[in-house]
C-alpha cells in the first residue's frame, strides 16, 4: 500500500515536471503586429499566452476573429509600448513597424517576420513556422486541414471568368493569393489572362471592354470614404455591374493570406452559378 502511494507521488511529480517544461518550452507571453500575425495567434495560441494583438484584431471588418480579440489587450504597436509588455516572441512582418522590429531585435526580444504566402505550399510552411515558433505544431496541421479541404477540388479551366477589383482601380494577377483562391473556387482570373503579375493597377476602361463573366470586389465597403474607393461609384462602372453579376467578398476573408483563407474559398465556391 505504501509502495502504491509512493510510486503514485513519484508519477504525480513526473507529470507536472513534464507539464512545466512543455509550457517552458513555449513562448508565454506573445505580441503580434498585424491583423495576420493576429490571426495566426488567435488561431494557434491558448488567451492566457497571449500579452497584445494589433489594434486590426478587433476589427470586424478584416479580421476574421475580431469576436475572440475583444476582451484581448491591444498594442499600437509602437516599440516603448512593445518592451513594457516584457514579450518573449514578437510576431511582426516586413511592411509595417520597421523601425519597431529593429528597435526589438536590438533589445533582445525574439521576433518572427511574416511573409506574404501565395500558393498552398507556401501558406502551409507559413503555417507550420508560426505553429513550431508557437510550440503548437499539432494545431498548425489541424487549422490546415480547412484550408487543404477548401482547396480539394481541382481549378475548372473553363470556369466563369472573373475580374477582381479593388479600391482605386487595383487587381491580382500571377502569383497572388487571390488567384489561388479563385482557381481554388472554380474561377478563371481575367487578370492572370491578361498578362498581369502580382498586385497590379487595371484601368477601369480596360476592365469594361474585357466583358468579364463575373465581378469580384472586396474593401469598397465600410472605412472611411476615399478617392479610391469612390470608384465604386464611377458611371462605367455602375453600368457595367447593371449586366455583370458582382460578388462582394467580405474584406476578413482574405486580408492577408494565411490558413484562413478557406473562408473566401468557400464563400466563392457558394456564389458559383457555372
Amino acid at each position: 500500500m505504501v509502495r502504491s502511494v509512493i510510486c503514485g507521488g513519484f508519477l504525480s511529480v513526473a507529470v507536472s515536471l513534464f507539464t512545466v517544461q512543455a509550457q517552458a518550452d513555449k513562448p508565454q507571453r506573445i505580441v503580434s503586429l498585424s491583423v495576420c500575425g493576429d490571426q495566426y495567434v488567435m488561431g494557434l495560441a491558448e488567451r492566457s499566452r497571449i500579452a497584445a494583438l494589433s489594434e486590426d484584431a478587433r476589427d470586424p471588418r478584416i479580421s476574421l476573429q475580431h469576436e475572440k480579440a475583444q476582451d484581448l489587450p491591444i498594442t499600437r504597436g509602437n516599440a516603448e509600448e512593445i518592451l513594457l509588455l516584457k514579450p518573449d516572441l514578437v510576431i511582426a512582418n516586413r511592411w509595417r513597424g520597421a523601425k519597431t522590429v529593429e528597435i526589438l531585435k536590438q533589445s533582445g526580444i525574439p521576433v518572427l517576420m511574416l511573409s506574404l504566402p501565395v500558393t498552398l505550399e507556401e501558406i502551409e510552411a507559413e503555417t507550420h513556422k508560426v505553429a513550431r515558433a508557437l510550440g503548437e505544431a499539432e494545431k498548425g496541421e489541424a487549422l490546415l486541414g480547412e484550408l487543404k479541404a477548401a482547396m480539394s477540388s481541382s481549378a475548372q479551366p473553363e470556369g466563369p471568368r472573373a475580374a477582381y477589383f479593388m479600391p482605386g482601380g487595383y487587381s491580382a494577377g500571377q502569383n497572388t493569393f487571390v488567384e489561388t483562391v479563385l482557381h481554388s473556387a472554380g474561377y478563371r482570373n481575367l487578370a492572370s489572362e491578361m498578362g498581369l503579375r502580382g498586385w497590379s493597377s487595371l484601368a477601369l476602361e480596360e476592365l469594361v471592354l474585357q466583358k468579364p463573366d463575373i465581378l469580384i470586389m472586396s474593401f469598397f465597403k465600410g472605412g472611411k470614404f476615399s478617392l479610391s474607393t469612390r470608384l465604386r461609384k464611377h458611371s462605367a462602372l455602375r453600368e457595367m455591374m447593371k449586366t455583370t453579376p458582382v460578388i462582394d467578398v467580405p474584406d476578413k476573408y482574405w486580408a492577408c493570406g494565411g490558413w484562413f483563407l478557406f473562408e473566401a474559398i468557400n464563400y466563392l465556391k457558394g456564389k458559383r452559378t457555372s
